[in-house]
């Protein structure tokens, strides 16, 4: 036998009876019998093959024994890891610590992304993110089911029964104009909306299809017009820098547009595009991380100041 075979207990035995130089003084820091140290250190010594302790008896204190001053750093040293290890199952039990791997897309990533970040990170400052920017909704919850992803945004929700989906609101269309743009005659004359057959014949700047686009030239189709456009990105900021440069009007949600640029003007359309539902999903029951619980909570809050 040797110290493999050891425990923590009886390494916690012999660390309290070395700092307290006494069997029963170790007893009551450990909230054991004195019987029961006794018996955990002569466990260990049996298991290390020599004596630990001088046990001079009478009023004398014991002492350590060459070998047990040897041994006596090295279980403290184990005793302090096992301890932090238990720190740390319990902050990452409790959603407090741990990392998270978070799921995202362009407009949530710019806007909504950083304030349920920052909400989670006041609460729990041990936990950390990794960030991946997926092309759709439907690559990221395969993602998040391969386990790549702990929760991720989404556009729409699911019903898939292995996921939890939170839906945090909706998020409306809104036209962006240029300042020279002529269909801001449509505006005044509508009382702050344009009415979507204005857009009839107009070219436009969008984005390319399998992104928010397909919903807006879906609904162009269904009011009868054609869509057409001059130039197509992925990158919101680009559709709008050529919008406010005068290159055309662009439909975009109100999370995908900076509302700060004085360089463009937004309005409603009229009737109203559908707005997009904006949802945060993780896996289902225990399958889910609990900081990614934890995250849930925090962007539901951020939602509150920015979405409908």
């Amino acid at each position: 036998m040797g110290m493999a075979e050891a425990s923590f207990r009886q390494l916690a035995a012999f660390v309290a009876v070395a700092r307290e130089e006494s069997f029963s003084a170790a007893a009551d820091e450990l909230r054991y019998g004195q019987a029961t140290v006794s018996q955990q250190v002569a466990a260990l010594e049996k298991h290390i093959g020599a004596r630990l302790f001088e046990r001079p008896g009478g009023p004398k204190p014991i002492s350590l024994t060459p070998l047990g001053r040897v041994l006596l750093p090295q279980a403290q040293h184990i005793l302090e890891h096992l301890t932090n290890a238990e720190l740390d199952i319990r902050d990452v039990a409790s959603g407090a610590a741990g990392r998270i791997k978070i799921g995202t897309f362009q407009s949530v990533a710019v806007h909504l992304l950083p304030v349920a970040v920052h909400a989670l990170r006041m609460k729990s400052p041990h936990v950390t993110f990794s960030l991946f920017e997926g092309p759709s909704s439907e690559g990221l919850i395969d993602l998040l089911l391969e386990d790549e992803l702990d929760a991720t945004f989404i556009e729409g929700t699911s019903n898939d029964p292995r996921l939890d989906v939170t839906e945090l609101g909706t998020d409306p269309y809104l036209l962006l104009l240029g300042p020279d743009s002529e269909l801001h005659e449509h505006v005044h004359a509508h009382n702050g909306t344009i009415p979507i057959t204005a857009l009839d014949g107009v070219d436009l700047i969008g984005q390319p299809a399998l992104t928010y686009q397909d919903d807006v030239d879906a609904f162009l189709r269904s009011n009868g017009i054609t869509p057409r456009y001059l130039f197509r990105t992925v990158d919101n900021g680009a559709v709008q820098a050529m919008v406010r440069s005068g290159v055309g009007p662009a439909v975009m949600p109100r999370l995908a547009i900076d509302m700060h640029d004085a360089g463009i003007t937004t309005v409603s359309l009229s009737p109203t595009i559908e707005p997009r539902v904006i949802s945060l999903v993780i896996r289902q029951g225990d399958q889910s991380l609990p900081a990614a619980r934890s995250f849930v909570t925090a962007a539901i809050e951020a939602a509150k100041g920015i979405l409908r």
